[in-house]
C-alpha cells in the first residue's frame, strides 16, 4: 500500500515537472513568435502584427509573473520574463527599459550563471545608452552561452566598447544645455538671465587661482614646468571637450596635492616626490582635470543660485528685480576660494573618477595606476589624511566603484605607459638620497 502511494506521488511530481517544462517551452516559442510579429510590424507598419505581438507578450508577462509568485526560484521563468520585458520596450509597447533592467539585476544576482539573462540585460543597457554597464553584462554573458550567441555578443560588445570610449563625456555640450543658464520669468515667457561661458569659467578659475596661491611659495623651475605642461598636453590631446588652455604653477610644499581651477594647474612638490611613477602622477592630474570636464564649479554656482532663489522667494515677491540683481551680483564676486576649497559631492567625485579614467586611458596610461596611488596615500596617511584626501569621499568607496567601472574598458592586451626618464630625473631632484642606516655589529672591526 505504502509503495503504491509513493509510486503515485512520484508519478504526480514527475507529471507536474514535465508539464511545467512543456509549458515554459511552449511559452518560449510564443515569445519568439511575438518577436517575429514585432519585427513584421516595424518593417511593414502592419497594425494586426502589432496587436498580435503585444497580446502575446502581455499574456506571457501575466503567466510568468503568476508562476514566479508560486515559485520564486524558477530560473527559466525569470529568464523569459526578462526577454518579454525587453521585447515590450523594443517594439514600443512600454516606454523604457526600466522594468527589464530592474528584473534583470535581481535575476542576475539570483542566477549568476544564466547567460541569457545577462544577454538581454546587456542589450537593454546598450539601447539605453548605458555602455559601461552594457559592456559588463555582455562580458558576463560570454561566459555561459552557446557559440552562435557568443559570436553575436562579441560583435555587439565591440560596438558597445567603441561607444563607451568615445561618448563618455556627458557634459560635452554643457554650454548648450539648460544646466548652463539661469532663466527668469519676463511677462509670460522665460528668458535667459545668465549664461555660463568658457570666458566666465576662466574668470572663475582666475579667482580661485589667486585665492589658492596668494601666500603660496611658488617655484620657478622651467624644467619641471615644461614637463608638467607636456604631461597635461598628453592627457588632453586625445580627449576633446575641455575648452581651457592651462597655465602650470609649481608650489614648494610637502603637501601631496594638486588643484586645477579652469585655466590653471597647481601642483605641489610634495605630489611629485610622493608619486612612484609618471602614471600615478597622471592619475592625480587626470582626476583634477576631469572636474573641469564636468564643469563642476560652474554647475555648483548655478545650483547655489537656485537654492538662494528659493530662500529669497519672499524678497522676490516684494521686489523681484532687486532680488534677482542681488543674486546675479553674487555669481561673479569673490566665490573662487569658496568653490575651489570645498569638498566635492559624491556625485562630482564619481564623475571625476570616471572621466579621469578615460583621460588616462586615452593618453596611454592604465587607470589602475590612479587606484594604486590613492591606496598608497591611504596607507601612508594613517589617521591624519593629507589635504588631497580630506576633501574627497572615503577611499574604499571610491575604489569599489572605480574598479567596477574599469571592468567596462576593453582588455585588448595594449601596453600602457608607466614611467619616463623625465619623471625619474625630477623625482631624484626632489627626493634627497637616503643615507644608509648604521646598525650595531656591521662593517669591519679592528683587531685591537
Amino acid at each position: 500500500m505504502f509503495r503504491t502511494i509513493l509510486s503515485f506521488l512520484l508519478l504526480f511530481v514527475t507529471a507536474e515537472f514535465t508539464f511545467a517544462q512543456t509549458s515554459l517551452s511552449t511559452l518560449e516559442q510564443q515569445i519568439q513568435q511575438a518577436r517575429a510579429q514585432g519585427l513584421q510590424f516595424l518593417q511593414t507598419q502592419d497594425d494586426r502584427a502589432k496587436k498580435a505581438a503585444k497580446k502575446t507578450l502581455d499574456d506571457a508577462e501575466k503567466i510568468l509573473k503568476d508562476e514566479l509568485k508560486r515559485s520564486a526560484g524558477c530560473e527559466k521563468c525569470s529568464e523569459l520574463l526578462v526577454s518579454t520585458y525587453f521585447y515590450q520596450t523594443y517594439f514600443g509597447f512600454s516606454r523604457n527599459y526600466d522594468e527589464c533592467l530592474k528584473l534583470a539585476e535581481q535575476a542576475a544576482r539570483q542566477f549568476p550563471t544564466n547567460g541569457r539573462i545577462a544577454y538581454f540585460q546587456g542589450y537593454a543597457f546598450y539601447n539605453s545608452f548605458q555602455f559601461a554597464e552594457a559592456n559588463k553584462s555582455f562580458k558576463k554573458a560570454l561566459l555561459s552561452v552557446d557559440p552562435t550567441t557568443a559570436a553575436q555578443i562579441t560583435q555587439i560588445l565591440q560596438a558597445s566598447q567603441q561607444q563607451f570610449l568615445t561618448n563618455w563625456n556627458r557634459q560635452a555640450n554643457y554650454y548648450q544645455s539648460k544646466e548652463s543658464r539661469i532663466e527668469v520669468a519676463q511677462g509670460f515667457q522665460m528668458v535667459t538671465a545668465f549664461q555660463v561661458t568658457p570666458e566666465w569659467e576662466m574668470q572663475l578659475g582666475g579667482q580661485g587661482f589667486a585665492a589658492l596661491t596668494a601666500n603660496a611659495p611658488k617655484v620657478a623651475d622651467a624644467e619641471i614646468q615644461t614637463y608638467l605642461q607636456n604631461l597635461t598636453t598628453r592627457l588632453l590631446s586625445k580627449s576633446p571637450g575641455s575648452p581651457f588652455n592651462y597655465q602650470i604653477t609649481l608650489v614648494n610644499s610637502p603637501e601631496v596635492n594638486a588643484v586645477t581651477p579652469p585655466g590653471h594647474i597647481i601642483v605641489y612638490t610634495g605630489l611629485l616626490a610622493f608619486a612612484d611613477n609618471e602614471a600615478q602622477l597622471a592619475g592625480v592630474l587626470a582626476h583634477e582635470l576631469a572636474h573641469n570636464y564636468g564643469h563642476h564649479q560652474a554647475r555648483a554656482v548655478i545650483k547655489n543660485y537656485h537654492m538662494q532663489s528659493i530662500a529669497n522667494a519672499a524678497l522676490r515677491a516684494i521686489n523681484p528685480q532687486n532680488a534677482t540683481a542681488q543674486i546675479f551680483a553674487s555669481l561673479g564676486a569673490n566665490i573662487g576660494l569658496t568653490l575651489f576649497s570645498r569638498a566635492y559631492s559624491r556625485f562630482e567625485e564619481k564623475e571625476a573618477d570616471q572621466y579621469g579614467a578615460h583621460l588616462m586611458f586615452n593618453a596611454g596610461y592604465s587607470p589602475l595606476d590612479a587606484s594604486s596611488f590613492f591606496l598608497k596615500m591611504s596607507k601612508a596617511s594613517g589617521k591624519q589624511p593629507p589635504k588631497f584626501l580630506s576633501t574627497h569621499p572615503p577611499l574604499m568607496d571610491r575604489a569599489d566603484y572605480l574598479m567596477d567601472y574599469l571592468e567596462s574598458f576593453p582588455a585588448d592586451g595594449r601596453e600602457f605607459r608607466v614611467d619616463s626618464e623625465e619623471f625619474k630625473k625630477i623625482k631624484a631632484r626632489l627626493v634627497p638620497a637616503q643615507q644608509p642606516q648604521r646598525t650595531p655589529g656591521r662593517g669591519v672591526l679592528p683587531p685591537q
